[in-house]
C-alpha cells in the first residue's frame, strides 16, 4: 500500500507525524482529498478538519484555524497552521458554553466579523471532536 509521511505542525507545537494513505482538508477554495503521488502543490487552508487516514487504517482529526499544506514530490505533505487541535485535546463542553455565549452575542451584533469567526472556529471544534471517525470529510 502506497503512503505518505503526514507532519501538522502548528505555532505552538508538533501536533501530529505519521505515514499516510489518505489526507482530507478545507482549502480555501474548497475540499481537497491528498493522496501518495499527488503532484506538488502549495494550498491554503480555510478553519476547517483535517482528516488523516493512518497507515495502519486509523483515523486522525485536527482542527485546523487556518495555514497551508504543503504537498512536495517525496510522498510528504506538511500542514502549517495558525492553530491546529487534535480531537482528543479538545475540550467539548467548554466548546459548547462558548457557542452558546456566541449565539447571545450575535443576536445582538449579527455581522460582527469577530464574533463570526469565533463561531465558525468553536463549530469546528466540536465537529472534530464529535466526529465518530468514519465519514470522510472531502
Amino acid at each position: 500500500m502506497a503512503t505518505m509521511h503526514v507532519e501538522v505542525v502548528s505555532a505552538e507545537r508538533a501536533v501530529l507525524s505519521c505515514d499516510a494513505t489518505e489526507l482530507y482538508a478545507r482549502g480555501v477554495e474548497g475540499q481537497i482529498g491528498i493522496l501518495p503521488g499527488h503532484q506538488p502543490a502549495l494550498i491554503a487552508l480555510d478553519v476547517g478538519p483535517i482528516r488523516i487516514v493512518r497507515e495502519d487504517g486509523g483515523v486522525e482529526l485536527i482542527a485546523v484555524h487556518r495555514g497551508l499544506l504543503f504537498v512536495d514530490a517525496d510522498k510528504r505533505c506538511i500542514v502549517l497552521a495558525d492553530i491546529a487541535e487534535p480531537a482528543s485535546g479538545i475540550d467539548v463542553r467548554r466548546a459548547r458554553a462558548k457557542i452558546a455565549k456566541l449565539e447571545q452575542e450575535l443576536a445582538a451584533s449579527p455581522n460582527d466579523e469577530v464574533l463570526l469567526a469565533a463561531m465558525q472556529r468553536n463549530r469546528i471544534r466540536l465537529e472534530v471532536a464529535e466526529d465518530p471517525q468514519g465519514a470522510p470529510h472531502a
